[in-house]
């Protein structure tokens, strides 16, 4: 009984490991830094980063995700802007050298490097911003509510309006 008791214990163990690495192995999952582009921004690691654009805003991996590079006082961060279609859309100006104040959830990649999923950016000289996602971390790209209007999840049984 006290061996399948410590096996049960392990296994429970292993799974809530699995829970806790929630941004890696997913099936938008980036080649080299192992985290899920598309889902892995995490309310628990929302922090702000101070630092100078070292890259512009480009295009990378399968997800053609928007990615740029930032100078902060934790070392070099790439901060993920969201979809590239969504991205080239906004009318924030960047250069090189900027200073940018940008709050988002912190990760580190299975590189070892510093990846920012950026939920609001501003300029630190022109007050210019841009907000990626909501205050619960959801995109503002995903659009909201159903085929029934906007916000409606729909009511009764069926779900939604007649």
């Amino acid at each position: 009984m006290k061996r399948y008791i410590i096996i049960f214990f392990v296994a429970f163990l292993v799974f809530l490991n699995r829970e806790a690495s929630a941004f890696w192995w997913k099936d938008s999952a980036d080649a080299v830094s192992g985290l899920d582009v598309a889902a892995g921004f995490d309310v628990n690691t929302i922090t702000t980063v101070v630092g100078t654009v070292t890259t512009l805003p480009e295009r990378k991996g399968q997800e053609q995700h928007a990615v740029m590079g930032v100078a902060a006082t934790q070392g070099s961060v790439t901060v993920i802007l969201g979809p590239w279609s969504y991205w080239e859309k906004q009318t924030i100006v960047i250069t090189k050298g900027q200073e940018f104040t940008i709050t988002g959830s912190l990760a580190q990649g299975k590189d070892g490097a510093l990846y920012l999923f950026a939920q609001r950016l501003e300029n630190r000289i022109t007050v210019e911003t841009v907000t990626l996602r909501s205050e619960s971390g959801k995109p503002v790209w995903s659009g909201t509510g159903s085929r029934y209007g906007p916000g409606n999840r729909g009511s009764g049984m069926r779900g939604g309006r007649r």
